[in-house]
């Protein structure tokens, strides 16, 4: 794959592509064979490729590499040091935590490989992530998601869009999925 300046945009006549990946050889002997860490630069290729994949089912919103590269910061990957890839190893997991506002973030473009799912490494991402919020001083995390089980298993509670903060409404106005959004909003207060 080779990074592109915009997202792939599906064709609004066609059927959404089916989401192909790189076919890996898959093992899981514990938790330790897949370090979760601060996604690096050399991450972006990986990332753009599971989230990208992802948006191409319509099961997350596209991201290209210079909103990835601008927010580096707030992504965290898992890898697999087992499989080398052009860059480093392969990045199998990702998810974003972004800072809205004054003690309030949100998770975004939590993408799991799919050889690798079922493993607990998107609990493990969240779990990543809320250590990171409280570190900051955030108590309310926010995600829209087409997962609600998943979500709801980690503690987050279904909102109605109308009891959203205003500013994840600013956030939603820049969204292509605006005026035809699939996503359920949820939330979790995060104990300090």
């Amino acid at each position: 794959m080779h990074i592109q300046d915009i997202p792939p945009k599906p064709e609004s006549d066609h059927p959404l592509p089916v989401f192909t990946v790189k076919e890996v050889p898959f093992r899981f002997e514990g938790d330790s064979d897949f370090p979760i860490r601060k996604a690096r630069v050399g991450d972006v290729e990986g990332m753009l490729h599971l989230i990208n994949g992802f948006a191409a089912s319509n099961l997350m919103l596209p991201r290209g590499p210079r909103h990835l590269f601008e927010n580096i910061r707030d992504f965290v990957v898992a890898t697999d040091d087992s499989e080398e890839n052009h860059s480093g190893p392969l990045v199998i997991a990702c998810g974003a935590l972004h800072v809205l506002w004054q003690e309030m973030g949100e998770i975004r473009s939590l993408a799991i490989h799919p050889s690798y799912q079922n493993k607990g490494l998107g609990r493990k991402l969240v779990d990543f992530m809320k250590k990171e919020a409280v570190q900051l001083g955030i108590n309310r995390l926010y995600t829209f998601t087409m997962a609600e089980d998943f979500f709801k298993m980690m503690g987050f509670q279904p909102k109605e869009k109308e009891d959203l903060p205003a500013k994840l409404w600013d956030e939603c106005s820049r969204c292509p999925k605006y005026f035809k959004c699939d996503e359920t909003g949820m939330v979790l207060h995060l104990d300090r």
